[in-house]
């Protein structure tokens, strides 16, 4: 089967994005399938390009708490039809900033990451692979998890550039060791700071307590940059992140839980307090300013405790809001 083809230098004509799509019915019958924001479906991971490459990552397998964010890509990419835009390549206008974002910018979605069963490490080494496979192909990969375990080994898929990572969390995610368990939802990010690509470790949203002082420690030790939650609040976005350091790229992750429960109810590990929903899209579009944000991901929604679906959605939200950040950057 011949596969669709996205060039961004072009555009494409209207055409559906697989040959399997059935023909007919037009008024009557809606064809295709689900895709993140209407994108084309790739088909041949050797035979596509885009701007945007999505990815959903249906793992939770480094949960320690409540499982269900496998099902997270899949309630994303339903959220995400709410913002299929009307034509291809037309992008959307932001209303509160009044501007467009995203026109002429192309995407595709190459579907989910081939988890298997049980086995975390071999899991691992499949998303790594996927992650690099994305990345050849498209500017800007977008990962959607999945639990937060997830961004170890797609970090280790940018290992031929030096990085700094912005992650958006209400935990540090920075344990060495628990229970004698290295790789989980609680470990990655001390597992991608020892990758020796990873220059920079800047942490925004923390709150809660920590039962362990020895990860506290350890992030301020290794130089990690901390930004509670609760400065967010009190002094709002930009006096906030006024000490991110420096420039160049970065890996952007977000995890549905640094924003309040009260908003955001649908995740594994809800910690009371965080900040809003335009407070972290306010720092999401600081970041892209500020950085040249190579990929990123969202983790950690879990539509098992998302009863109205509104975490999902507001995800799908964010998504876009990044995006149009990015590629205003240029």
């Amino acid at each position: 089967m011949t596969a669709h083809v996205f060039r961004p230098a072009h555009r494409p004509s209207h055409e559906p994005s697989t040959p399997a799509v059935p023909r007919g019915g037009e008024g009557a019958i809606r064809h295709g399938f689900a895709s993140f924001y209407g994108a084309p479906i790739v088909e041949d991971m050797d035979d596509w390009r885009a701007d945007i490459g999505f990815a959903g990552v249906p793992f939770d397998a480094g949960t320690n708490d409540r499982p269900g964010a496998r099902f997270g890509p899949a309630a994303i990419r339903d959220a995400s039809a709410r913002y299929h835009p009307g034509e291809e390549w037309a992008g959307y206008i932001d209303a509160e900033q009044g501007a467009r974002i995203l026109e002429g910018v192309s995407m595709a979605d190459v579907g989910d990451v081939d988890v298997r069963t049980v086995d975390l490490l071999e899991n691992f080494e499949i998303i790594t692979e996927a992650a690099r496979l994305v990345r050849r192909s498209c500017r800007v990969p977008v990962f959607v998890g999945g639990d937060h375990a997830i961004t170890f080994p797609i970090v280790r898929a940018f290992d031929d550039t030096p990085l700094t990572i912005v992650q958006f969390d209400a935990h540090q995610d920075y344990t060495d060791d628990k229970y004698g368990v290295r790789y989980s939802h609680d470990n990655h990010m001390r597992r991608s700071s020892e990758l020796p690509h990873v220059r920079q470790i800047v942490q925004v949203g923390l709150r809660g307590v920590l039962e362990r002082f020895e990860p506290y420690d350890a992030a301020l030790r290794d130089g990690v940059i901390i930004v509670p939650a609760e400065r967010i609040v009190r002094e709002g976005v930009p006096a906030a992140l006024a000490s991110l350091p420096g420039a160049g790229p970065a890996y952007v992750t977000v995890d549905i839980d640094v924003l309040d429960p009260a908003g955001a109810p649908g995740t594994g590990y809800p910690e009371p307090g965080g900040i809003n929903y335009y407070q972290l899209k306010e720092a999401l579009l600081l970041v892209a300013r500020q950085y040249d944000v190579i990929g990123f991901d969202v983790t950690e929604v879990d539509p098992v405790y998302d009863a109205a679906g509104v975490t999902a959605r507001i995800a799908a939200k964010l998504i876009l809001d990044l995006l149009g950040a990015v590629f205003a950057r240029g």
